[in-house]
């Protein structure tokens, strides 16, 4: 029987079942490959209020390359963080610095912009390890881990700010990272966290998770985290970035005591929100059906992980013509599961494409948008399948709140 990745209890109920799917960054060559698929099964543990993946592909496998580089992505709101982090008392260009999951470094190159000195990172992935030592950071090639952890400190001493960035979400070992905070961070430390919210995916019923996640927070339950390792909150906010976004700041203090008076009130929403994914789906293949056989060629904008996550847990290749993307390393190639072929925005054009579905985070839709206002002044229609756009799907209506 698994254990939940947070408190180690054993009361973890079933919510999806979304079937067994390829990794999604790995994109195919041709269609006729045959990538392995991994089980994408989403449970609630109630005991603490965690909700996780469970039998997951394993992480050996997902990190070896990750593909996927923090440099491709816009981040808006990293200047905003390391101007809060700029401000926290006692924490000058000499203090002591450490990034868990760094990927190629962006955010060590930010800070170290900006005057900090002492700056290191841990990431297991080669490509972005590689990318991140050329650079000039000193970065470990490893998983995080208590031992590792113990080791750090003594090579380095304890570290005034630990940050993490994206990336407590793929540690199932969540029990690991609160022992492994408790080793890293001096009396009065600091952390930096920045994950996905997934009370928006509860509230828009947004079904777009993505394998590599195996935690999905809330601020309560990111919080309950923080306290078994008597870290208290002294910054939260919730904003738009790849969905949604929870961005803290956390002190080491004494004692904090967790609590769980969110646990009757989560355990409810996450019901809600697995009671309407048969229904959900139902409506989206009845929308993109009822456009195919009225003669309309739909595409989807975006060769991401959501996107593809989307498209391969709702099964709604057959009404997909083409996936759109710009990002020049993505076209030619296929995406996995759904076998579509991934081409330029230029095809929409040449297809013939009367209806796009954005596959772009929100912040950047406009400028996909911008991009082809004369398709759009010829009839062309673009709706989003990522909340929390405004430009949603018809069908969201009804699930949203």
């Amino acid at each position: 029987m698994n254990e939940c990745h947070l408190c180690g209890q054993k009361h973890l109920l079933p919510l999806i079942d979304f079937g067994n799917h390829p990794i999604t960054k790995h994109y195919l060559a041709q269609p006729s490959d045959q990538p392995p698929v991994w089980p994408v099964k989403l449970f609630f543990c109630d005991s603490c209020g965690f909700t996780q993946l469970v039998d997951s592909c394993p992480p050996e496998v997902i990190y070896d390359d990750y593909v996927t580089l923090s440099g491709w992505k816009f981040q808006p709101q990293v200047e905003y963080e390391i101007d809060l982090t700029r401000k926290l008392t006692g924490l000058g260009p000499d203090a002591n610095i450490i990034e868990i999951g760094c990927n190629d470094a962006m955010f060590l190159e930010e800070l170290a912009s900006v005057g900090y000195k002492n700056l290191m990172g841990v990431e297991p992935s080669s490509d972005a390890h590689a990318l991140a030592v050329g650079k000039g950071f000193e970065v470990v090639k490893e998983f995080l881990s208590p031992e590792l952890s113990s080791k750090l400190v003594a090579e380095h001493s304890e570290f005034d700010l630990l940050i993490s960035r994206q990336n407590f979400e793929h540690i199932s070992d969540l029990r690991g990272v609160i022992q492994s905070l408790n080793i890293l961070l001096k009396p009065d430390g600091y952390v930096l966290i920045e994950l996905p919210n997934f009370q928006g995916n509860l509230r828009y019923k947004d079904y777009g998770l993505w394998e590599e996640h195996v935690n999905y927070f809330t601020v309560d339950t990111l919080r309950y985290l923080l306290a078994l390792a008597d870290i208290e909150v002294i910054h939260e906010e919730i904003f738009v970035f790849s969905g949604e976004s929870i961005f803290v700041l956390g002190k080491k203090v004494e004692k904090v005591t967790p609590s769980l008076n969110y646990l009757p009130s989560l355990k409810k929403q996450n019901q809600d929100y697995a009671k309407n994914w048969p229904i959900f789906q139902s409506a989206l293949h009845e929308y993109l059906h009822n456009q195919t056989k009225s003669g309309k060629k739909i595409a989807v904008y975006g060769a991401g992980a959501r996107t593809f996550c989307f498209v391969n847990f709702t099964n709604i290749s057959e009404y997909i013509d083409v996936i759109l993307d710009d990002q020049f390393e993505k076209q030619g190639k296929f995406m996995p599961g759904g076998k579509i072929p991934i081409l330029s925005s230029s095809a929409l054009y040449e297809k013939g494409i009367d209806i796009v579905l954005l596959g772009v985070n929100t912040e950047n839709e406009e400028k996909v948008i911008n991009k082809h206002e004369k398709w759009v002044s010829k009839g062309g229609q673009f709706w989003s399948i990522l909340p929390p756009s405004d430009l949603l799907l018809p069908i969201w209506k009804q699930f949203s709140k």
